[in-house]
């Protein structure tokens, strides 16, 4: 289990070597050669190469690295290539306590993924449920300002009625007032 866990190691080391190789021939390649040069050169598909470099950006030097001699990560120590590649679909900021979270280093190709898979849907299930909740905020606040504008509404009829009662009593008392004086 040991040598197998060195070798899956040495394995991703090399991984990632290559794709800082990668990384460097393919800045120096002309526009369009890319392609051509990978299948020439190399014999990497573009997606093969793809993998590779996203490897080196992500976890080489001066990033969270996998070589043993910058690991300052336990949970990155002994992955697989296969697992390191998988876990770069969880935002780098979040990746290493992912990654002991559900004990990446312990478990399956296939376990991994589905962890990675819940937690997507979790995530998304969980900004659904923001975003409703944001969208009742929304209508709350609406309601509450259709109430104080009825509110509002109220209070102008209820002084309209008030000056209208008032309106009509005073012409009603000039009415009677004038009648009393013709006669």
């Amino acid at each position: 289990k040991e040598l197998q866990n060195r070798a899956a190691n040495t394995m991703l080391s090399f991984a990632i070597e290559i794709g800082r190789r990668l990384t460097e021939a393919k800045a120096i390649l002309p526009h369009g050669e890319w392609g051509k040069w990978l299948t020439e050169e190399v014999d990497f598909s573009q997606r093969s190469a793809t993998n590779l470099m996203r490897l080196y950006d992500e976890y080489g030097t001066g990033q969270t690295s996998l070589f043993p001699e910058f690991s300052n990560s336990q949970a990155f120590a002994n992955l697989t290539y296969t697992k390191a590649l998988a876990l770069l679909a969880i935002p780098n900021e979040e990746r290493e306590a992912f990654a002991e979270e559900v004990d990446a280093e312990h478990i399956s190709v296939s376990e991994l993924q589905q962890a990675i898979k819940a937690k997507k849907v979790a995530e998304a299930e969980a900004e659904a449920a923001r975003e409703k909740a944001e969208e009742m905020k929304l209508r709350a606040e609406q309601a509450e300002r259709a109430a104080e504008e009825q509110r509002s509404r109220a209070e102008e009829v209820g002084a309209l009625e008030q000056k209208l009662k008032e309106t009509t009593e005073k012409l009603e008392s000039e009415a009677e007032k004038a009648k009393s004086d013709v006669l």
